[in-house]
């Protein structure tokens, strides 16, 4: 009789540990999802600023263009500075883009992942 009741309780150990491991594996599942979502989320809202950023760009320099064409009395040299002035400052980006960006977005990437399981930590 207690050999019946030994199984029993190995094969309900059993059927918990399943049912536990099911219940890990969905909620990694969960929150990979929740964490991919707050990274597609946080990229397109930093796409669609840069975006708006970059149009207002585009007139600042325009008329930064047309300012300095009206001092020079040539439209076609102020238009030449502000590109010139952009060139440099490409090359100047291009020449230091790993120092500059690699930072911010690793940064930005870690809050992302790690700020949830700190938060997950405290509530248990």
């Amino acid at each position: 009789m207690e050999n019946k009741t030994i199984f029993e309780n190995i094969s309900e150990l059993k059927d918990n540990l399943r049912q536990y491991l099911e219940t890990r594996i969905s909620y990694y599942g969960i929150s990979a999802f929740e964490k991919a979502v707050k990274i597609l989320t946080a990229v397109t809202s930093r796409v669609f600023v840069i975006l708006l950023l970059f149009v207002a760009l585009i007139f600042l320099s325009a008329a930064v263009a047309i300012y300095l064409g009206n001092l020079l009395e040539s439209t076609e040299l102020g238009l030449l500075i502000v590109g010139g002035l952009y060139l440099l400052l490409g090359i100047v980006f291009y020449t230091f883009r790993n120092k500059i960006f690699s930072p911010i977005i690793i940064k930005s990437l870690v809050d992302i992942f790690f700020k949830d399981d700190d938060e997950d930590e405290k509530n248990q």
